[in-house]
């Protein structure tokens, strides 16, 4: 059996030592940051914490070594194009780090785009030339007004999900769109035997606030349901049992000190609602009795007709 070379040995025997020597240590993806981002981000967190680029192999060779508790489950996330960050930071404060350098960027091809991607129609600084026929061959309705390239209508050049082409990642760079985001992306955290995946950690302290808060508001509304007597839902039953109470005395007239004030108020309000009714009634009489002519000439004739016969009839009777 060939025996591995003596540089790969002492490597992974040092990066074994570095990991049993360091609080926390994590695994990040470097796929698809350029060198000179990486450069930047190394260098903007150097002396918090250190970021070292190892094969995958030897990583997990390493972390098999090591003799820390549990770590070695470490190893199953160490895929692809990996470094290894060791800190005395907690694993929450490196990721809210890492998130807080990410920076979005120019596609270059074979991304997958993260939202949709929308050309707005506008004018260019682009002069007629090669670059119109670049924009139609992406799918941008471009023409040419006033000696520029103008985009005529909005479109969608790429949907979410999709990858970007190079063809359209070369028109999103010349209108100067960045719709990558890129930066170091946590993949899993090692902490006093514990291992934080990047899905644990990204959990926010509001979002956790939040998410208590909708369970005690739930949990509050079973209880005052099902009537389960905890300290929270007292006040709301006494207070419904107040309201039922009052409701009860006023469809059964049962007056007491407690709800006397009530009675007495709609007691006024009735009086004042009759003697509203009342009022009406005299200014509706009022008003006719002002205007007796109102068709006054049938009536007349009908009632001296009646006071006629009514007269005949008493003639008769005392003949």
């Amino acid at each position: 059996m060939r025996e591995p070379a003596q540089w790969k040995v002492d490597l992974v025997n040092s990066i074994t030592e570095e990991i049993n020597e360091s609080p926390v240590s994590a695994v990040i993806s470097i796929k698809g940051l350029r060198n000179k981002e990486f450069q930047k981000i190394r260098n903007d967190v150097r002396g918090q914490i250190r970021i070292q680029v190892f094969r995958a192999r030897l990583l997990r060779l390493a972390l098999e070594k090591s003799n820390k508790k549990n770590i070695k489950g470490l190893s199953e996330y160490t895929k692809g194009q990996v470094a290894l960050i060791t800190t005395t930071e907690s694993p929450k404060k490196v990721y809210d780090t890492l998130v807080s350098r990410r920076t979005k960027a120019a596609a270059r091809g074979g991304e997958i785009a993260e939202e949709d991607i929308v050309i707005e129609p506008k004018e260019t600084s682009f002069p007629p030339g090669p670059m119109i026929s670049i924009f139609q061959k992406a799918g941008i309705p471009a023409g040419i007004e006033k000696g520029k390239i103008v985009i005529k209508s909005e479109v969608t050049l790429v949907k979410k999900g999709s990858v970007i082409s190079k063809d359209k990642a070369q028109v999103m760079e010349k209108l100067e769109i960045l719709p990558v985001t890129v930066g170091l992306e946590m993949i899993a955290a090692y902490s006093d035997g514990l291992i934080y995946t990047s899905d644990a950690l990204s959990i926010t302290v509001e979002q956790i606030v939040s998410d208590i808060a909708g369970a005690f508001l739930k949990a509050k509304a079973l209880a005052l349901k099902t009537n389960f007597l905890v300290p929270e839902i007292i006040p709301e039953l006494m207070s419904r049992a107040y309201l039922e109470a009052q409701s009860l005395a006023f469809a059964t007239n049962f007056v007491d000190e407690k709800n006397i004030d009530i009675f007495i108020r709609k007691a006024v309000i009735n009086a004042t609602t009759l003697n509203s009714l009342i009022n009406k009634d005299l200014n509706n009489e009022n008003i006719e009795n002002e205007n007796p002519e109102k068709e006054s000439k049938p009536e007349e004739k009908k009632d001296e007709g009646s006071e006629d016969d009514a007269a005949a009839g008493l003639g008769s009777l005392f003949g």
